[in-house]
């Protein structure tokens, strides 16, 4: 049997075709439902705490499958191409974030704007942490007598 292999461009290509996609549909969600009080828009704040877990789980789980030799290096380089820098490098946004806070400093003052921006920092890197938590416990090793099955594994 002869397996291609996707270009990684590709990948990466795919999974930030669907990354933008989703950024967009939560842009005209929070469009729909704004919340005030915020410097930015709620949907920019939550796509920066979601990538940062989504990237750190992604990261942490191909990473713990490499160590412990489950999966094709191959593959799993690919998937974290397709999800890690595709999709998530499409779905987040840095440079929306940077605006909004040089914005809000022209408004309200450096302060206040670094204050903030530091809060969502901070945020981002506890969701970053959750997530390699979250990857590295779903490829950690089962416990004796238990089967791959009653962990999701196989079928």
């Amino acid at each position: 049997m002869v397996r291609s292999r996707v270009p990684d461009w590709l990948a990466v290509g795919a999974g930030g075709a669907v990354g933008t996609a989703a950024r967009a549909l939560l842009d005209q969600v929070a469009l729909a439902f704004p919340v005030g009080g915020l410097f930015l828009p709620w949907s920019t704040a939550a796509v920066n705490v979601m990538g940062a877990f989504g990237l750190g789980a992604v990261a942490a789980w191909v990473g713990g499958r490499l160590a412990i030799g489950r999966g094709g290096a191959a593959e799993l380089r690919q998937l974290k191409l397709l999800v890690g820098t595709g999709f998530t490098g499409a779905f987040t946004t840095y440079g929306t974030y940077i605006v909004a806070s040089a914005d809000h400093a022209c408004r309200s003052g450096i302060a206040e704007a670094a204050a903030r921006s530091l809060a969502l920092l901070a945020l981002g890197g506890a969701a970053a942490w959750a997530g390699t938590r979250v990857g590295k416990r779903m490829c950690a090793p089962s416990a004796p007598g238990e089967s791959g099955a009653s962990r999701g594994e196989g079928a």
